[in-house]
């Protein structure tokens, strides 16, 4: 029973890190990471912190005062990405608050699902929206996770696979992978860390081997909003299919949560 204690109060440690802290640390590295485009390194860690805080979002009844953390974390990132011209302040608040609803979303299918609902599903509600900000509302003026990379095409040849907002979901990944590594249960698992190291440099090994070419944020722009037909057969044939998968999941991660809630009211 003595064990049984001690791993449970261990696997809790991850929640035990003060709420402000962790939404400093992730407010300081994503505008770090938006201001330093020539090398965005730092975009791969400066997610994780978001993941850590939407454990409490479902751990304890103070749901939207860390869902708010969350939207002023991702709002001032975003204007940071505009460089903080004062022109794109309400619309980085908006794209915020669309971002937002990813974390949003997970804590109300996590409260429907329970444990089954992971923090993979933050991944595909992420991609989901960059998918609506794509398709149905501003995509020129919108900010993509993805853009925080895109002067460093070097390392994105693999794009030519994925398209444009593939290198979302790499950010994406590689952030949850580090959650898990170092937030996840208060000490530093180093089996996970070891994947983290592996997922963030493996794409930039074959991209830098590979001859393709990659998906540009213009080319992404010119399919959704133009009937330019000069762009790469593949592309014109795929589209972004990863975020567009991704909102079809949603829809259905977000139907089965809602049926599931209503049949435990029964």
């Amino acid at each position: 029973m003595a064990k049984k204690s001690k791993r449970t109060s261990s696997a809790k440690r991850g929640f035990d890190i003060n709420p402000w802290i962790l939404f400093l640390i992730a407010t300081a590295l994503l505008i770090m990471s938006w201001l330093m485009k020539s090398f965005p390194i730092l975009i791969f860690v400066s997610l994780a912190p978001l993941f850590a805080l939407a454990d409490k979002i479902h751990s304890e009844n103070k749901f939207w005062n860390y869902a708010e953390l969350i939207l002023i974390a991702l709002a001032l990132s975003l204007l940071a990405g505009h460089v903080f011209q004062r022109d794109y302040i309400i619309s980085s608040i908006i794209q915020a608050i669309g971002y937002t609803l990813a974390f949003v979303g997970y804590g109300f299918v996590h409260q429907s699902l329970g444990s089954r609902a992971g923090k993979f599903t933050i991944i595909i509600f992420w991609l989901a929206i960059e998918y609506l900000f794509l398709k149905l509302l501003w995509p020129v003026e919108t900010l993509f996770l993805a853009d925080v990379i895109q002067l460093k095409t070097d390392w994105l040849n693999w794009t030519f696979h994925t398209g444009y907002l593939g290198s979302s979901l790499w950010i994406l990944l590689t952030n949850l992978i580090l959650y898990l590594a170092v937030f996840k249960e208060g000490k530093i698992n180093w089996i996970w860390l070891g994947l983290f190291l592996v997922l963030l440099t493996a794409p930039i090994l074959y991209s830098l081997s590979s001859k393709l070419s990659a998906i540009n944020r213009q080319e992404m722009i010119a399919l959704y909003t133009t009937a330019i037909s000069e762009l790469e057969p593949n592309y014109l044939k795929q589209g972004e299919f990863i975020p567009r998968t991704a909102a079809w999941i949603s829809i259905l991660i977000f139907i089965f949560a809602l049926v599931k809630n209503k049949t435990q009211k029964k």
